[in-house]
């Protein structure tokens, strides 16, 4: 039985319908762009919204943060071991 799903596994990866890329790629890609859309929205916005929260840009730096976090998951999602592992299997 082991062999048997080891073929299928094998069998999936070179026809490339393998998991290469994990979730947190994908929800990383969105982060980043709702988060450059709030950082463009915060600099070219109108300045009268900074009045209602107490003078801080909030649509920039929200903006900025989903940024740097959606950066710092794609780039653990790059770097996974899975996906390198997956890598290595498809290109020995």
């Amino acid at each position: 039985m082991s062999g048997e799903s080891e073929h299928r596994t094998e069998e999936a990866l070179e026809l490339g319908s393998g998991p290469s890329l994990l979730i947190g790629f994908y929800i990383s890609a969105i982060l980043l762009i709702f988060g450059v859309i709030l950082v463009l929205y915060g600099i070219l916005g109108p300045a009268s919204q900074a009045h209602k929260s107490l003078g801080i840009n909030v649509n920039l730096w929200w903006g900025l943060f989903m940024v740097f976090l959606g950066c710092v998951i794609m780039g653990t999602s790059w770097a996974s071991p899975r996906r390198r592992a997956i890598q290595r299997s498809r290109h020995p």
